[in-house]
């Protein structure tokens, strides 16, 4: 039953935030959810081969690690974006300096502060709380463009929150009780108290 909390949840949500794309988007195969699907799992591939290379914390350098993944990075994925422009998929312009100050913040802030902050957060506890965190950044979000944006999602989007918090705080606490099973033990709960009912009207 653990794996309820672990999977299905998780991908209940997923579920609903897909069929709200789906609405969203006028194509037949929804690009945006496609894109996702193959993130999560060039993301899934990345954190266990690091995690089964790497099992501690102290055997890993994070200045040296970062510095190659701004490296690999930088000779990889930038010439890909002149090649967008010139087939036309995308439109490339370089920023002024207002959006180069915003991208600057971002890129310190919401990527290198963040992924330490992450693969520090996987290291002390497991792949699999690192990677339902960073699943929390969808609800996050929603909620933070509610309050200071004012932007109203369906009804899918709201049910589909609530899986996916409950998913994190469950495997949390089982992931700190680890012989306790709650929803195992709910049905046990109930199955004693029918049991009983039953025996008494015999």
């Amino acid at each position: 039953f653990k794996i309820f909390w672990i999977y299905v949840l998780p991908i209940t949500f997923q579920v609903f935030v897909s069929l709200e794309d789906l609405n969203l988007e006028s194509s037949v195969v929804p690009v945006g959810v496609v894109w996702s699907i193959a993130g999560a799992i060039l993301y899934a591939c990345y954190m266990v081969f690091l995690k089964h290379k790497v099992p501690t914390e102290d055997r890993m350098d994070f200045t040296m690690f970062f510095g190659f993944v701004g490296f690999f990075n930088t000779i990889i994925l930038w010439p890909g974006f002149p090649l967008l422009d010139v087939f036309g998929w995308e439109t490339f312009q370089l920023p002024n300096l207002q959006h180069l100050f915003y991208m600057s913040v971002n890129g310190l802030v919401g990527t290198v502060l963040s992924e330490l902050l992450w693969l520090w957060g996987c290291f002390l506890t497991s792949s699999l709380m690192a990677t339902l965190s960073l699943s929390l950044t969808i609800p996050l979000t929603m909620f933070v463009d509610i309050w200071l944006k004012g932007i109203k999602y369906s009804l899918l989007i709201y049910i589909g929150a609530i899986p996916m918090m409950t998913s994190f705080i469950a495997v949390s606490l089982l992931t700190h009780y680890e012989s306790w099973d709650p929803l195992m033990d709910g049905m046990k709960y109930l199955h004693r108290k029918c049991w009983r009912r039953n025996h008494m009207y015999r």
